[in-house]
């Protein structure tokens, strides 16, 4: 994360403040809070919602697979090209035989591109493959020239990952995404819409299953507004209506609100019996080390920020950690934790770098084989 947050600071400081699209239309807060997607229904919540909205959605899960006696939820976070870090760990996990199927995955910004492969199962590790070890900078984005940096809201054009998310995400992966949702799994992935400052939690099971023929293109757009980096990427439109009145809502990436998804921020402190999800076992997934690793900070003013903002963002993962490590001590949930490791010492500082997320991959795929899970913070108590 360190090299992403001093390219957009190298160019943002550059460039001063002069990038920006046609003025909005203010809209009134009710308006925003009464939005609806026109044509689809009950296909996202608040992510600070009512305890109500997500026991409603246990209760569907429920119906859909009266049958299944566990719960299990993978979340896997944020964390740019280290997301071939939990590609290459679903992979080894798959080579060990011991991955489940789980009821519910949730992604934010990388982790949302991931979701929908290891929602699907190992057969589709060979797809994360690909996506994490056969592309470099150019298949993500263009950095624009003077012109377009001083006309747009964004630092680069993410045009390429539109492209690559366009060719791996189809009509068949939502078929089959849409199956799986009829029978109570879910598929969650989180936006943050930057003009009410709260995040979006998606249902792209009940995105997929939808017949309206918009439901690919909306699909793809929220998995790109999730890993829509701000400042880098412009933000993903999404058009909705208050009623008669349409407007368009500006949602960036989840990890502007929250790391990862493991329990509704709502729900972590509520007093039912069965809070959160309703899951028995939750696995999460962090693309990225548990502690910043020793470093020698340069004394300029790019260094000193940069390591500032990626200290900043390592305290808030383990502050998200401890909140999901107390909920489930406190309802009798089974978690499990897996980060980059302390041995990984592969270093880069061009951002996504091949051989970099090569290196990542294969590293993940070893960490997956063996089982190294953690029940919290302590990198000591590792499980083999």
């Amino acid at each position: 994360m360190l090299r992403l947050f001093a390219l957009l600071l190298s160019l943002s400081l550059a460039l001063g403040g002069c990038a920006t699209w046609p003025d909005r239309i203010p809209r009134l807060e009710a308006q925003a809070e009464a939005a609806q997607l026109p044509g689809f229904e009950s296909v996202r919540y608040w992510a600070d919602a009512p305890p109500a909205t997500f026991a409603s959605m246990r209760e569907e899960m429920a119906t859909g697979a009266p049958e299944r006696r566990a719960d299990t939820l993978l979340a896997l976070s944020g964390g740019a090209d280290d997301g071939a870090y939990a590609a290459g760990f679903l992979k080894g996990w798959s080579d060990s035989g011991e991955r489940p199927q789980f009821s519910i995955v949730s992604g934010i910004s990388t982790g949302a591109l991931i979701a929908p492969f290891a929602f699907l199962g190992p057969e589709y590790d060979e797809s994360l493959r690909a996506f994490y070890t056969e592309i470099s900078r150019k298949d993500i984005y263009r950095q624009r020239g003077i012109v377009g940096l001083l006309t747009q809201p964004s630092l680069a054009d993410a045009a390429p990952l539109t492209e690559l998310i366009a060719a791996n995400i189809d009509e068949a992966i939502l078929d089959a995404i849409a199956l799986e949702h009829e029978k109570g799994r879910r598929l969650l992935v989180q936006t943050t819409n930057l003009d009410a400052g709260r995040g979006v939690i998606w249902d792209m099971g009940a995105i997929a299953r939808s017949s309206n023929l918009r439901r690919l293109e909306l699909f793809r757009s929220v998995l790109l507004a999730s890993a829509s980096v701000p400042g880098l990427f412009a933000p993903v439109m999404i058009e909705v209506a208050d009623g008669q009145t349409k407007f368009a809502e500006m949602h960036v990436d989840g990890a502007v609100t929250a790391g990862f998804l493991a329990v509704p921020e709502t729900m972590a402190i509520s007093s039912e019996v069965r809070p959160g999800f309703g899951q028995d076992r939750i696995f999460i997934i962090l693309n990225s080390r548990l502690r910043p690793r020793y470093e020698t900070v340069d004394p300029s003013t790019f260094s000193i920020i940069g390591r500032a903002l990626d200290t900043v963002l390592s305290a808030y993962d383990r502050a998200s950690l401890a909140n999901a490590q107390h909920f489930a001590a406190n309802n009798n949930v089974d978690l499990a934790i897996s980060y980059i490791g302390r041995d990984f010492d592969v270093e880069t500082e061009e951002l996504f770098s091949q051989p970099y997320m090569n290196a990542l991959f294969q590293h993940g795929v070893e960490r997956g084989r063996t089982g190294a899970w953690s029940g919290g913070l302590d990198e000591t108590a590792e499980s083999r």
